[in-house]
């Protein structure tokens, strides 16, 4: 009898264990998938039965990136940099050259002398022989720019599309290298994970190894999945990795880097709703790919991101960037080094879109141009993507006679 009383004690044991258990598995189900999922119109034209098959796992995404990082030469381990030489800041610097002329700054041409004046503030006679790096942390939306100028260099007169001095955009808690000064004190030459230029300082904080680790750190964070919004009066685009500190009935907890007066980092707690951000990265289906490229859609484009908008390459970045995905920058970068690469060079615009219609989503690409190729809808073809032409995110119908399918001469297939 005793016997008997110890196993049925067990068993309840047992029992309660397996329900506890289960507990917190469901317990951290929910905190996991708590994201609040909103399918924008057209991205449920797309959706099929098998939209939510899940196309790679985190760890294939991550050798996945290294593969990326192997056939590019625009990533750089920030980890890995302590210290350069001269020659090293030298030749960052003297990587940019000024656009051919006239350009002009609104209506105002550029002028030798105003070339003179940018130069002299690149400050090269004040680089030391060997430069100890700095670590900082992107606190503000910036500009990366190839010139520590205010002055912008637009080929015609309020020709304001394309600022020829404007790089790219870098998003808040982007983590940098500080590897030189300007002459006025008011840019930092930095390296980024895969870029580098001038932005201003008062854009950036300097971080401790300890803020550093915290702020890049990948083991507890949330991925912003909304293209743009202001919180706290900081701008935040989609893609933006924050650290995560727990979770409301509706909104998430996340950790936000702040400038201090004297240029160092602060910690400030915000909340973000659910269903613009997730915790963790993004599972990457063919659902998820549409539902974020969607959100983007008729969202202003601007060359280089400058002013709060989007080009085309960053427009696929942010997207698969909220998966996992690191791409290079550029599309010239990006065509030779993200994915199963298809050349479409020399076939007639027929073959191209019999080719294309095999695989979806895919990357278009044409020269200086990338587009998202969706698939089909009653025989026709779907693209979206930021154009300058329109100067928004444009869904569009990829046709015969479309300039974009006679000029795409690559398809990169992720999966």
């Amino acid at each position: 009898m005793k016997k008997i009383i110890i196993f049925l004690l067990l068993i309840i044991f047992c029992t309660n264990c397996a329900k506890n258990k289960i507990a917190k598995e469901r317990e951290n189900f929910i905190k996991e998938d708590s994201y609040i999922e909103v399918i924008p119109v057209n991205a449920r034209k797309f959706l099929t039965s098998d939209s939510d098959i899940i196309l790679m796992t985190k760890e294939e995404i991550n050798n996945y990136n290294k593969e990326i990082k192997s056939r590019s030469n625009s990533f750089y381990d920030l980890d890995s940099i302590s210290l350069l030489s001269q020659k090293e800041v030298i030749t960052y610097i003297e990587s940019y050259k000024f656009p051919s002329f006239p350009q002009y700054d609104d209506n105002r041409e550029i002028t030798p002398d105003i070339i003179e004046k940018i130069e002299n503030n690149l400050n090269l006679d004040a680089i030391d022989k060997m430069v100890n790096v700095r670590k900082g942390i992107v606190t503000t939306r910036a500009n990366l720019k190839s010139f520590p100028s205010d002055y912008h260099f637009y080929s015609e007169k309020d020709g304001r599309k394309f600022d020829n001095l404007q790089e790219s955009e870098l998003h808040v808690n982007t983590p940098l290298l500080i590897i030189h000064e300007s002459r006025d004190k008011k840019w930092f030459l930095v390296i980024t994970q895969n870029y580098f230029g001038w932005v201003l300082k008062d854009n950036i904080s300097y971080v401790s190894s300890e803020e550093w680790d915290y702020f890049t750190s990948k083991n507890k964070f949330a991925v912003i999945t909304s293209p743009f919004f202001r919180t706290d009066n900081v701008m935040l685009d989609m893609s933006t990795i924050l650290p995560f500190e727990g979770e409301e009935e509706d909104s998430y907890l996340l950790s936000l880097p702040i400038r201090d007066k004297e240029g160092y980092l602060l910690r400030k707690t915000i909340r973000v709703s659910k269903d613009k951000a997730h915790v963790g990265y993004l599972p990457f289906s063919k659902k998820n790919i549409y539902i974020q490229a969607f959100r983007y859609e008729n969202f202003a484009y601007s060359w280089g991101g400058r002013d709060g908008g989007i080009d085309c390459s960053s427009f696929v970045s942010n997207v698969f960037r909220t998966f996992g995905f690191e791409f290079p920058r550029n599309t010239s970068e990006q065509k030779k080094s993200v994915g199963k690469i298809i050349s479409l060079e020399g076939k007639n615009p027929t073959v191209k879109q019999k080719i294309i219609r095999e695989n979806y989503p895919s990357l278009l690409y044409e020269p200086g141009h990338v587009m998202l190729y969706l698939g089909m809808i009653d025989d026709k073809d779907y693209i979206i993507h930021a154009s300058g032409r329109t100067m928004r995110v444009t869904f569009e119908e990829l046709t015969l006679n479309l300039t974009h399918l006679t000029n795409i001469d690559r398809q990169v297939i992720i999966v």
